[in-house]
């Protein structure tokens, strides 16, 4: 009987130390579940991470688009102009088509007109077919980038002041900094009146600003 009651006891213990040694083996293995869990989350979280951002990259650069790559930097580097602030104004100018034509018969990539383009022309000695050469895109960049450098070098490199002549005209922003309305009093513009030469300015600013942000 005595033998009987010891080896229940012995079993009862024998039991003790294996339930211990199973609840700290399952202690463990919960553990590395945890940390198997923990960085198999990381990894796809950074997986996600690195693909959202590349769409979302993707996704800007087709809002703001660098065609004509070419082309662009040829005459922005013979202007001596930023190439960023050309891309700038096609995108707002045509979205880069280079068939677009205005309500004011402003042909091409940078939206010339007749008179502008010829006068440019002019000046660079081209020979040009006006508006049918506008459409090509080697010739409309050649002459936007001229006049557009030639407005900054008039405006002392204001480029909200050569960007606001650009689309309103010249004697447009030549009277608004005569004007006490419009002039800030130190040569630039606190407000400009024809709302489209506004949202016109505010547009081309941003873009400019977004193409150097992406791709500098």
């Amino acid at each position: 009987m005595r033998t009987s009651n010891r080896m229940r006891r012995n079993s009862r213990k024998a039991n003790r130390r294996n339930c211990a040694g199973c609840s700290v083996f399952t202690l463990i293995s919960i553990a590395l579940l945890a940390v198997l869990v923990v960085l198999l989350l990381r990894g796809c979280t950074n997986s996600f991470s690195r693909s959202w951002h590349g769409f979302n990259e993707s996704i800007t650069k087709q809002q703001y688009p660098i065609k004509y790559q070419h082309i662009v930097e040829k005459y922005s580097k013979k202007y001596d102009l930023d190439k960023y602030l050309v891309y700038a104004v096609i995108k707002s100018e045509s979205k880069f088509d280079q068939y677009a034509v205005s309500h004011a018969n402003a042909y091409g990539l940078m939206q010339l007109q007749s008179d502008t383009a010829a006068d440019c022309a002019r000046k660079l000695k081209m020979d040009v077919e006006l508006p049918d050469d506008l459409y090509e895109p080697d010739i409309n960049i050649h002459l936007g980038t001229y006049y557009l450098s030639w407005l900054l070098e008039k405006y002392d490199d204001d480029i909200v002041l050569a960007i606001a002549a650009y689309n309103g005209g010249i004697g447009n922003v030549d009277n608004w900094l005569s004007d006490s309305r419009y002039s800030d009093g130190r040569g630039g513009l606190k407000n400009i009146p024809f709302a489209e030469t506004a949202n016109y300015v505010t547009g081309v600013t941003a873009s400019y600003e977004k193409y150097k942000e992406i791709y500098k």
